[in-house]
C-alpha cells in the first residue's frame, strides 16, 4: 500500500469515524509498511488536510456544482489539494496521477475522471479567500484558520480581537517538540553537548529538539533522561512546587508526564498518588516510572471524581488537579479537535472539573496547596471554574493564575491557577 492511500484511509477513519487523530497516526505509522521518508510525508499530509481542511473544501467547492461528493472522495480532494498548495518538493502530475488511482477504485472509471477534472482545474486556478468575499470577519477566519465561529467569537469576546486572531495564526504553525531533561539523570552541560538541543524561555529544564534523527533512537531518551513534554505542561509541576518528603496527590495523572516531573522536583523522595480512571492509561503511568527508575509514586486506578469517599481527608500536602478539557490550546497537536467540539461539550466538562475540584478540596490538608490546570482556552472552563469554587469556600485563596497563550513561549495553550488552603492543620 502506498503512502497516499495510507493517509485516505487514515484521515477517512478521523473524519468519518471519529478516530483521534495522534491515536490513529501513531498506530499507522508503527504498523504500515512504510520507510522514514514516507512516514515524514504520511504524517504531514493526515496533519495539514485536518489544520486547513475549512480552506481545502471551501476552494474545492468552487469548483463542484453540488454538494453530493462521496465524502471520501472528499477527502481524497483534499490532502491531493493540500500537497499542491503546500508541498512545493512533489510535483503536480505525480500527486494528480495517485489521486486518479484511488479515486478510481473508490468509484471506477467515473471517480477517476471527476478526480482528474476536479484536481486539474485547481491546479491551474488558485483561488484564495478575502475579507469581503464573507459577511462577517468570523467567518472569513473560519475558513482562513479552520476554527469553529462559535470558538472565534468565544475568544473574541474574552481576550478581544487582537489576542483571538494571534492565536489563530499561531494555530496555522507546527508545534515544536519539545523535551523536559531529568535533571536527577542528566545535567543541562551534557544535554547541550548535543546541537540539536536549544535551551526555550519558560522552563529551567525545557529543551527544543531539533535534529533529524527520531527522538526515541537517542540514547538520552532511552536512557529516561529525557522525556517528551510540552513546555507549559511542564510549567505546572514548576507552580505546584512540590517539596522533598510531601504527599502528593496528581488526580488526573495519565499518561504520567506531570507526575514524573512532580517526582523528580522532589528528589525521588516523599510519596505521590497518581489516579486515573482507565485501566491502560495506568499503565503508561506505570511504564513510565520504570522508565525514569523512581520509587516514590503509587498508582492507582479511580475514578477522581469519587475519591473523598474513599480516602482519607484533610491529608495531602499538595494536590494537582489536570482536569479534563476542551483542549483549545493543543490545536496544533491535536487538529481534530476543531472537526467536533461543540458548547454543550464545554458544558458537559465544566462538570466534571466542579466535581474534580470538590474532591481535592477535601483531600486538601490544611495551608496545603492545590494546582488546578487545563490545556486550553476557555474562560468557563479556567478562570469561572476558579471564581465558582472560591465563592464556594471561603478558605481557599487564590495566589497564582496565569493563561499562556500559545504565541507567547510557542508552547500549547495552558491555564494554571494555585491555591491555597488557608487553616489550622487538624489532622
Amino acid at each position: 500500500m502506498k503512502v497516499r492511500e495510507v493517509a485516505l484511509d487514515c484521515l477517512s477513519r478521523i473524519m468519518l469515524q471519529k478516530s483521534y487523530s495522534h491515536i490513529d497516526l501513531d498506530h499507522t505509522l508503527k504498523t504500515a509498511p512504510l520507510n522514514e521518508k514516507d512516514k515524514a510525508l504520511l504524517t504531514n499530509i493526515v496533519y495539514g488536510t485536518l489544520q486547513h481542511a475549512n480552506l481545502l473544501k471551501w476552494e474545492i467547492s468552487l469548483h463542484i456544482k453540488n454538494d453530493k461528493t462521496h465524502p471520501k472522495m472528499m477527502i481524497l480532494l483534499m490532502m491531493s489539494l493540500y500537497q499542491m498548495r503546500y508541498l512545493d518538493k512533489i510535483p503536480n502530475y505525480a500527486i494528480l496521477n495517485e489521486a486518479v488511482n484511488l479515486a478510481k477504485k473508490l468509484d471506477g472509471n467515473w471517480g477517476g475522471r471527476f478526480c482528474n477534472g476536479v484536481l486539474r482545474t485547481l491546479s491551474r486556478e488558485k483561488k484564495e479567500p478575502q475579507l469581503q468575499d464573507f459577511k462577517t470577519c468570523e467567518e472569513y477566519y473560519h475558513i482562513l484558520y479552520n476554527h469553529p465561529i462559535w470558538v472565534i467569537k468565544m475568544w473574541e469576546k474574552y481576550y478581544g480581537k487582537e489576542i483571538t486572531l494571534k492565536i489563530l495564526q499561531e494555530n496555522e504553525k507546527e508545534a515544536p517538540l519539545t523535551v523536559r531533561l531529568d535533571s536527577l539523570l542528566l545535567t543541562k552541560e551534557k544535554l547541550l553537548e548535543n546541537p540539536n538541543f536549544v535551551k526555550t524561555k519558560l522552563c529551567d529544564n525545557a529543551f527544543y529538539y531539533i535534529g533529524k534523527e527520531p527522538l526515541w533512537e537517542l540514547k538520552e531518551s532511552k536512557n529516561g533522561e529525557i522525556c517528551v513534554q510540552d513546555e507549559a505542561s511542564q510549567y505546572v509541576s514548576i507552580i505546584l512546587n512540590p517539596l522533598d518528603h510531601e504527599k502528593v496527590l496528581d488526580m488526573c495523572a495519565a499518561p504520567g508526564s506531570k507526575t514524573i516531573h512532580i517526582a523528580s522536583l522532589m528528589h525521588n523522595t516523599g510519596k505521590i498518588l497518581a489516579i486515573d480512571i482507565h485501566p491502560h492509561r495506568v499503565a503508561l503511568i506505570d511504564q513510565n516510572i520504570k522508565r525514569h527508575r523512581l520509587t516514590n509514586i503509587v498508582t492507582k486506578c479511580y475514578d477522581a471524581t469519587l475519591l473523598a469517599n474513599k480516602m482519607r481527608l484533610n491529608y495531602f500536602d499538595k494536590i494537582l488537579v489536570d482536569a479534563p478539557c476542551s483542549g483549545l490550546g493543543v490545536i496544533r497537536r491535536k487538529p481534530d479537535i476543531l472537526l467536533d467540539i461543540t458548547p454543550d461539550q464545554i458544558e458537559d466538562l465544566t462538570l466534571i472539573q466542579e466535581k474534580l475540584l470538590e474532591n481535592a478540596y477535601v483531600l486538601l490538608k490544611p495551608n496545603g496547596y492545590l494546582v488546578y490546570s487545563t490545556c486550553t482556552i476557555s474562560k468557563k472552563e479556567n478562570e469561572m471554574q476558579i471564581i465558582k469554587f472560591l465563592s464556594k469556600h471561603k478558605d481557599m485563596k487564590k495566589v497564582y493564575e496565569r493563561q499562556l497563550f500559545p504565541f507567547e513561549y510557542n508552547s500549547d495553550g495552558f491555564y494554571i491557577a494555585k491555591l491555597q488552603k488557608i487553616g489550622e492543620n487538624n489532622e
